[in-house]
């Protein structure tokens, strides 16, 4: 069993992790899909920004 101390850490680490996604997020667009954890290349000739990883597209506006 974990104890209140470790758990602790460990729930303010994700929490932490999350803001500093959401915050990376207003420069570079970051792969939604689940469970995939990278940033999207973007393609300005075809106006879509791809996944390396997964392989998820998205229409840049």
């Amino acid at each position: 069993m974990l104890t209140r101390t470790y758990h602790s850490s460990v729930v303010g680490r994700s929490a932490s992790i999350r803001r500093m996604r959401r915050r990376s997020m207003a420069t570079r667009l970051y792969c939604r899909t689940n469970g995939c954890t990278s940033f999207l290349e973007l393609q300005p000739e075809t106006a879509l920004a791809v996944c390396p990883v997964c392989g998820y597209t998205r229409q840049l506006d």
